[in-house]
């Protein structure tokens, strides 16, 4: 059997595919045995601890070496916040690094998760997120972006890129062109991005265009039609945008493409289609993600399409050799193992737990203090559920707790306090989830829930992801941002509720006037 990714069949080297299972399924050997496929993608199905991780990722490497294919390419989405696979240290999001608005701190987290990431035998980071988050209404993006300038966003995701690199893990900027100024999920929809060339150059390009100079490994394309580009393809499937990349931009690593799975490609085309587009369009490693049939499919559709001289030999041959410089980069060829005892002394580690929370304590934002708080008084706590998901309510509680705080979850529209109810008078922090469009965190919802609250006692509103929803908080709140609902956030979001830190974080996007009242 030829090996794929050598002079004989190079193909398989251009597909990263998945598989539903915490060891090695024989879906999965199957696809590395027969498929030649060039690596795989680790989600929270495979997932259960970090030395499960490693044994996992050895599990295949041995299994690549006994049927002689080439080492393979491990990848996995660590963004921080609410993006994260590796349960290692968590920590927060792109969004908060944004408001600490610290290079070093950027730095020393990413190098901190290139190491944890490198420690189990995952060589591929899908992250940074390099969309300018432009548009409140991004159901997709929000505190994935470090936020809405171009040059912050630029300069903290080269940082990202130059650390976790220097970690020994390949960073990959998403998502080409740009995927902040969007109203649809590409997961759910094709989105558009109409704006002219020129709004592109001064917005969404920037950071782009700065992780190449920083020499970036790879850069994810969107599934995102730009009419100013290409009226015809999404990014990903666009010969014109990716020509751009590698000509105008003088990108010269690997071109990946989003989830060939996700709806705005799907929704197009079949899996095998989907897949030869995208390579003749320029994309170096298709994520052919989902039931092993659809993955087979684009194999297969590929093959045909090379043998045909639909795809030219070249095509494949230029895309097979990024792939396997990628691997020789990583030092694959030599040693594709982990050490799996070791991964207690890498993962998780006490040093990097401390840098999350001083990264989440930077960027904790008094966007509107209000009747001196915060900080809380003395005395209980009144911890509300309506405008979060009820897990980021009792955590947050239980942060305030840790802090030596008497804070009870209680549930103004219902009257179901959670055991022996604080003082009616005690002060009430609201966590405020996403209002992204179609979620349940409306307007209405928003106004109805803090009138509630504010017949009961002075309210604190506490953003637990992108902030633009405390656009609708009313004035009487006081208002805080943290960005997110990982452990680190709620315990700097605690910390700054009971005055133990100053918050000191800078809005990294522009929230509106609040909404008042209609009377």
């Amino acid at each position: 059997m030829p090996a794929q990714g050598d002079d004989r069949d190079p193909i398989g080297q251009l597909f990263l595919v998945d598989f539903g299972e915490t060891g090695p399924s024989g879906e999965i050997t199957r696809l590395i045995a027969e498929g030649g496929v060039g690596g795989v993608v680790l989600f929270d199905k495979n997932i259960r601890d970090p030395g499960q991780v490693a044994s996992l990722t050895n599990a295949l490497q041995r299994h690549a070496a006994a049927v002689r294919r080439p080492p393979l390419l491990v990848a996995a989405d660590q963004e921080g916040g609410p993006v994260v696979r590796l349960r290692g240290t968590h920590f927060p999001s792109a969004m908060a690094f944004g408001a600490a608005g610290s290079d070093d701190l950027v730095a020393a987290a990413a190098e901190a998760t290139a190491r944890e990431l490198r420690a189990v035998g995952i060589h591929v980071n899908f992250a940074p997120d390099l969309d300018v988050n432009s548009n409140p209404a991004n159901p997709v993006i929000g505190v994935r972006s470090y936020g809405e300038d171009p040059a912050l966003v630029a300069r903290l995701g080269t940082r990202a890129v130059t650390a976790m690199q220097a970690g020994g893990v390949l960073a990959t900027a998403k998502h080409f062109p740009g995927h902040g100024d969007t109203a649809q999920d590409s997961h759910l929809a094709l989105p558009t991005v109409g704006h002219p060339r020129d709004r592109l150059e001064a917005i969404e390009f920037p950071p782009f265009r700065e992780a190449i100079r920083a020499g970036v490994a790879a850069v994810m394309t969107a599934h995102v039609v730009y009419p100013a580009l290409d009226p015809d393809h999404p990014a990903t499937l666009s010969p014109a945008i990716i020509g751009m990349l590698r000509t105008e931009m003088g990108f010269g690593g690997l071109v990946v493409s989003d989830s060939m799975r996700m709806r705005a490609i799907a929704d197009l085309l079949g899996p095998g289609e989907a897949a030869v587009q995208a390579v003749l369009a320029g994309v170096d490693l298709v994520l052919a993600l989902g039931p092993a049939e659809v993955q087979w499919e684009a194999l297969r559709a590929v093959r045909a399409a090379a043998a045909g001289g639909r795809i030219p030999e070249a095509r494949i041959r230029e895309a097979a050799d990024r792939v396997v410089a990628a691997k020789r980069r990583l030092g694959l060829f030599d040693n594709a193992f982990v050490q799996e005892n070791a991964v207690p002394r890498r993962v998780g580690l006490p040093e990097h737990t401390a840098l999350a929370g001083r990264v989440a304590a930077a960027a904790a934002t008094l966007v509107r203090g209000q009747r001196g708080m915060p900080p809380l008084p003395p005395g209980s706590i009144q911890v509300a559920a309506g405008l979060a998901p009820q897990e980021t309510t009792e955590r947050l509680a239980q942060a305030l707790r840790a802090k030596g705080r008497t804070a009870m979850t209680v549930g103004l529209d219902r009257g179901g306090d959670r055991g022996a109810a604080p003082d009616r008078t005690a002060p009430i922090v609201l966590p405020l989830a996403d209002s992204a469009p179609g979620g349940p965190v409306t307007r209405e919802r928003i106004l109805a829930v803090t009138a509630a609250a504010l017949k009961r006692g002075p309210v604190v509103v506490v953003a637990t992801a992108a902030p633009y929803a405390l656009a609708h908080v009313p004035q009487e709140c006081a208002a805080l941002a943290v960005y997110g609902a990982d452990p680190s956030t709620l315990q700097a979001a605690a910390a700054v509720l009971t005055g133990a830190v100053r918050p000191g974080g800078r809005l990294p996007v522009t929230i509106a006037s609040p909404t008042a009242p209609e009377v």
